[in-house]
């Protein structure tokens, strides 16, 4: 079976995609690379988000919520990320590196070049990461489907920083990761297989970000071993409240760091 990456040129210095893709090249012996590039001096991170909202025109509330709260997604974003990545790197992995020169660059997410790109490779599956929102023209190329891995379980919980909302909304049944098929709406195709995380005492964010990544790649490998051996299914939708969420603002950081010294380090615990 032929597994196809569609990512962005950051992939090679992403730490959770190099750990995915040792885990798929290895299981499925080798993985093509399809690459979006980034657009010269594209903004990223809080300040790009926030310009995003700016240009579509989001309200005043929510455009004031991250424009205020930059310095602290700054400092403490950035700080929880660094520790959060660290982790993740320390997690065993196969001996398996993507390589930059051997991926297929293009300028669009959904355009006639990605288009062109993907269908070259001819995959049975595709697995996004960090490409962008994808059109029906790109999920639709394999014939067994493009993946996602979600870091959060959906739909009870889509959209960004699925983690940090778990913490402040105290939801541990929130926390793991979903394999879905990618289809046209945002966190919301067919549900392949979840891996829950249960929160242990103490947890802190960078340790929850590392244990659902660790789970969701091993159910990713699964997923696409059972779609290997021709197995087609879906799984029911984890129920209950669903909600979409979107940037997490650095004050909400703040006040997470306040609970967690308050509370001795306990940010969540496991239900029951």
């Amino acid at each position: 079976m032929r597994v196809v990456f569609f990512t962005s040129d950051r992939f090679s210095r992403n730490e959770v995609f190099r750990y995915m893709y040792a885990h798929v090249a290895a299981a499925c012996g080798g993985a093509p690379i399809v690459a979006v590039r980034r657009p010269p001096g594209a903004p990223g991170g809080p300040l790009g988000r926030l310009r995003k909202k700016l240009r579509a025109g989001a309200g005043p509330l929510g455009v004031l919520e991250l424009a205020a709260s930059y310095p602290l997604q700054r400092t403490l974003g950035r700080r929880n990320d660094r520790l959060a990545l660290a982790a993740v790197g320390a997690l065993p992995r196969p001996d398996v590196e993507p390589d930059p020169e051997e991926a297929a660059y293009v300028d669009t997410v959904n355009g006639p070049d990605a288009v062109a790109a993907l269908q070259a490779l001819r995959p049975d599956v595709i697995v996004q990461f960090d490409a962008g929102i994808l059109r029906r023209q790109v999920f639709g190329i394999p014939p067994l489907g493009t993946l996602n891995l979600h870091p959060g379980i959906a739909p009870l919980i889509r959209g960004r920083n699925p983690i940090y909302w778990a913490l402040w909304e105290r939801e541990p049944g929130w926390l793991g990761a979903t394999i879905h098929h990618i289809d046209a709406g945002i966190d919301t195709g067919p549900v392949l297989a979840y891996a829950p995380v249960t929160p242990s005492p103490g947890d802190a964010y960078p340790d929850l970000f590392a244990r659902v990544y660790e789970a969701g790649v091993a159910q990713l490998v699964s997923t696409l071993r059972r779609l290997e051996r021709g197995e087609r299914w879906r799984v029911e939708p984890a129920r209950g409240r669903s909600v979409y969420r979107t940037t997490f603002p650095g004050w909400r950081l703040a006040l997470l760091e306040v609970r967690r010294k308050s509370s001795g380090g306990a940010l969540i615990t496991a239900p029951g």
